[in-house]
Order: structure tokens, then sequence, then C-alpha cells
């Protein structure tokens, strides 16, 4: 199941990174660098996991802060049109956080066999009291990103931004179960 559900958050974020390139209002260099960040850090984490969850946080956190400054300083000097970044700029950066924190989150998940049953390592020990943080906040970037995802499908009237949103959204609550389950 877990095989299934890395398959599908990866081509949804292909999607969605992939739409991003038609758009003409709110798109540029950043937000596109931005989408494929995520993918190429799901792509790995999932895969061949060349660099460890940890190094991919260390760059998505950087990137996600630099795409909101970059959302909110025209803001702050009066630009107010479209293409000083807005909506999709912040969504962008939320999705970093959130993809960051997921990736960081499967790190947790007990390795299994073919069987399903769980791997024993040398290094793996128990502490039970902080067993269930993991899934906690899995559900809670779940609810929080389908929120806001929701929120943006109500103010985005382009498709191809609602294709966006609801492919990126629905790639998160997709990691999301590989941490909950």
């Amino acid at each position: 199941m877990t095989d299934v559900l890395h398959l599908a958050a990866l081509a949804l974020a292909a999607i969605g990174a992939g739409s991003l390139i038609g758009m003409r209002r709110g798109v540029g260099a950043p937000e596109i660098a931005a989408a494929v960040l995520m993918l190429v850090g799901m792509g790995d984490s999932m895969t061949v996991a060349l660099l460890p969850p940890v190094v991919w946080f260390a760059v998505m956190l950087p990137a996600a802060i630099a795409l909101a400054i970059r959302c909110r300083v025209p803001a702050a000097l009066g630009d107010r049109s479209p293409a000083g970044g807005g909506m999709l700029s912040a969504h962008l950066a939320l999705g970093l956080v959130t993809t960051a924190a997921l990736i960081l989150l499967m790190a947790t998940i007990p390795a299994t066999d073919v069987a399903g049953a769980v791997m024993a390592s040398a290094h793996a020990h128990a502490h039970g009291g902080g067993a269930g943080m993991p899934q906690a906040l899995g559900i809670a970037l779940g609810l929080g990103t389908t929120l806001l995802s929701v929120i943006a499908l109500r103010s985005e009237r382009s498709w191809r931004h609602r294709l966006h949103h609801t492919t990126m959204a629905a790639s998160t609550v997709a990691m999301s179960a590989i941490v909950v389950f």
C-alpha cells in the first residue's frame, strides 16, 4: 500500500508542477523552482535516497522562507499587482514546509520486508512517549493542506491554478497517509 501511495504522490506532484509552466499570472522562475524542488525531494526520498531526509529539510526550509519573502515584499512596498507573487507563492512556500516535514516524518516509519513484518535493526529502539506524534503531525499537515487548498480554489478562477492546487493537495494527502498508516 505504501508503494501505491508513493507512486500516487509523485504522479500528482508531477502534474501539479507541470501545470505551473502554462500559467501566465503569478508564476515566475522561483515558483517553478519551488515546485521542481518539492518533486525532486519527494522522488529522491521515496526512491533512491541519495540525500538524507534532513538534508532535504535543510534545503526546502530556506527556499520556503525566500519564496515567502518574495511573496510579501512587493505587497509591503505597495505593489498589489498579481505579478508580485501573491496566493500562489504563499501556497508554494507552505507546500515546501509541508513537504520538508513529511519527508522527515516518512523517515520515522519502520522498514518492512516483503511479508510486511517490521525489520529489526541494531539501532532501532522504542521510546513509547511520542509514539503517536508522527501520525498526529501527518494528520495535521494533511488537513491543513486540504483547508488551504480549498481556500485557494475559491479565489482562483483559472483551471490551471485549480489543477495545481488540487493535485498538490492530493499529493500531500497521499504523503500524509504514508505517515499515518
